[in-house]
């Protein structure tokens, strides 16, 4: 064989080349239609899929038609050529489905504006083989390939829907993280900045709402009416009020819920929510999977601040400092029985379980410990407090005093 000849194309097989010509006849015979045909395929889109025709807005009739003009002109350049680009149709379509995801909608919209689409091209392509008596054969190429074609726009807009929708979500959750940590934050967040952030984030803002401390880092998903950040170290969340405490148990850790405020004073919240979880796991609050701080604000009033609270204890307990541990503790319990029940020896011989005649002795020596002190509303309600904040402060089962002989 010769160099020359070598360098000859192959020639195409006989029917490849006839296919070709075929193809090439077919789409000629389909083109001059097609103006007729998108005008078709709009008219009964924008009927069908009334979201696609909103008076006033022509946003989405200008897309439908370019969506429709890129898909039938394309339909017909494959037929002419299986082998044609559908990079511009298919950028087309992710756009279209992306679309749908920012306005909030799923893809049934423009799945059914596909299908009337679909079957007023099939109707056309019907009379087209009637009016030119197209063979079976072709007709049945030409119902495979629009049928095929269809599942393509479908799957190209539902991929773009999915892209979109992640890139939404992955804002969203951002928006929502920031708004949370504003809430919860140290000052005021006007009220026209809130509005705009809540829009933003997709979270209807609640009348009122209460923070939810959590233990440990957690992993679950709530509702677009929840705030949350589960992945920090100490996880909590903002929920409107009031709370459900069944879907607490989601959470899988214990949690403490801080009382119902209005959004100004989410950060309170969120304090005495955390407040109370320390609390539990000191030993001072009752040990539960939730904690409602509205069960205990006696006690988070008076633990929120130790030090100050040891402080008073010092301070207005004083005279005690003079007896032994052990005595301290039980002229401690008897003198808040005796603030508490007005001095009735057989209410604190009840609430003590001890002999009246017990009680009598100790008051005693309370009354030569703390003098007129004892006959003082304002000394007697600070140590009331004092007596009561010491008291939350030791574990429910760290002392059991015995009864004095």
């Amino acid at each position: 064989m010769s160099r020359d000849s070598a360098r000859q194309p192959v020639p195409a097989p006989r029917d490849a080349v006839e296919e070709a010509v075929r193809r090439k006849e077919l789409a000629a015979l389909m083109r001059p239609a097609l103006p007729a045909l998108v005008d078709g395929i709009v008219r009964e889109v924008l009927r069908a899929v009334p979201i696609y025709a909103r008076p006033g807005d022509g946003t989405y009739g200008r897309k439908t038609r370019h969506g429709v003009e890129c898909a039938v002109e394309l339909f017909v350049d494959l037929v002419e050529d299986p082998l044609a680009s559908r990079d511009r149709l298919y950028e087309t379509c992710r756009r279209l489905g992306a679309g749908e995801a920012r306005e909030g909608r799923t893809l049934d919209d423009l799945q059914a504006a596909y299908r009337v689409g679909t079957r007023v091209g099939w109707r056309w392509i019907m009379r087209l083989g009637r009016r030119h008596r197209l063979s079976s054969a072709v007709m049945a190429q030409l119902a495979e390939m629009l049928f095929g074609y269809a599942d393509e726009l479908a799957r190209m807009s539902s991929r773009g829907h999915r892209e979109a929708w992640a890139e939404i979500e992955g804002t969203r959750v951002d928006l929502r993280r920031r708004l949370l940590r504003l809430l919860t934050g140290p000052g005021a967040i006007p009220d026209a900045i809130l509005a705009e952030l809540a829009a933003a984030a997709g979270w209807p803002v609640p009348r009122e709402v209460a923070a939810v401390a959590a233990e440990t880092t957690v992993s679950t998903s709530w509702g677009s009416d929840v705030l949350a950040d589960l992945d920090s170290p100490q996880p909590y969340l903002l929920l409107p009020a009031p709370v459900d405490a069944k879907a607490l148990t989601r959470l899988g850790t214990r949690v403490a819920v801080g009382p119902p405020t209005d959004l100004g004073a989410a950060a309170h919240s969120l304090r005495w929510a955390r407040t109370a979880l320390r609390l539990v796991a000191d030993g001072a609050l009752p040990d539960a999977p939730v904690t409602w701080c509205t069960d205990h604000l006696t006690e988070l009033w008076l633990l929120s601040d130790s030090p100050l609270a040891e402080q008073v204890a010092r301070q207005e307990l004083a005279p005690l400092d003079q007896f032994p541990e052990r005595t301290r503790r039980r002229l401690g319990e008897t003198l808040l029985s005796w603030l508490q029940n007005g001095g009735n020896s057989e209410k604190i011989a009840v609430d003590l379980s001890v002999h009246p005649q017990t009680v009598r002795y100790r008051v005693r020596q309370l009354k030569q410990a703390f003098g007129d002190r004892l006959d003082d509303p304002d000394a007697r309600f600070a140590m009331q407090a004092a007596l009561r904040a010491s008291g939350l402060r030791i574990a429910r089962n760290e002392f059991s005093p015995p009864e004095d002989q």
